[in-house]
């Protein structure tokens, strides 16, 4: 079985119709299922998509996961709607540094959290076949979108990251306690901090239909 994991109601409804995900089953959030497949909708933030994925991990044990969603931009060559490939994620609101801790280290003393490299051969795989523009690097995972541009300077680069979002270090924070591959999947808006969209809700959905065409991709691969 492979699990898809978004935060917002647009991607779920979105991977749920391209997948033919229709059987809702119990959970303390929206959880679909269908012959080898699971949808489930986190809510945004890193609290709900931790819990979300431990739930999913502990109950149905699937083989390999995706948590695809949405990050603004830090790279300026990043256009909107391109596909950012995380090979790994920090958690950037996390300051421990009074503890004796790097920027972003955790209390479980790791600083990056990792997607797994051969889930993510998968989605270059898919990505090329439907045309869609990508790139691997890193996601910076906080509590907010960034608005401040020398802010987001300063997050990209004190830990070289390509994107910022609110999710995807604590889901990866869980698969990799729980040994689980899971790889991170963001669709990008052009420029967080300098030229972030101005219609969330217009990007969101545009995103969300690529995410649609991508999860049935990857499970071709």
């Amino acid at each position: 079985m492979t699990a898809f994991f978004a935060a917002e109601p647009e991607e779920a409804s979105a991977l749920r119709e391209a997948l033919e995900v229709k059987e809702a089953l119990g959970a303390p959030f929206p959880l679909h299922r269908a012959p080898g497949v699971l949808v489930a909708e986190t809510g945004v933030g890193k609290v709900a998509a931790a819990s979300a994925v431990a739930y999913v991990l502990a109950r149905f044990a699937p083989k390999e996961s995706y948590f695809l969603g949405v990050a603004g931009a830090l790279d300026p060559s990043l256009r909107a709607l391109d596909l950012l490939l995380a090979e790994r994620a920090v958690q950037w609101d996390v300051d421990l540094t009074p503890f004796g801790r790097e920027p972003g280290e955790t209390a479980f003393g790791v600083r990056f959290f990792p997607s797994d490299p051969a889930l993510l051969a998968k989605v270059e795989k898919a990505a090329e076949s439907l045309g869609f523009p990508f790139r691997r690097g890193v996601v910076a995972t906080g509590d907010r979108f960034l608005a401040d541009r020398e802010e987001a300077r300063r997050l990209a680069g004190l830990h070289g990251a390509q994107a910022v979002e609110m999710e995807g270090a604590a889901a990866l924070m869980v698969a990799w306690r729980f040994r689980h591959p899971m790889a991170l999947v963001r669709v990008v808006t052009d420029g967080a901090g300098e030229e972030a969209a101005r219609d969330f809700q217009a990007f969101l959905q545009g995103a969300s239909r690529r995410l649609g065409l991508l999860a049935p991709a990857l499970l071709a691969y």
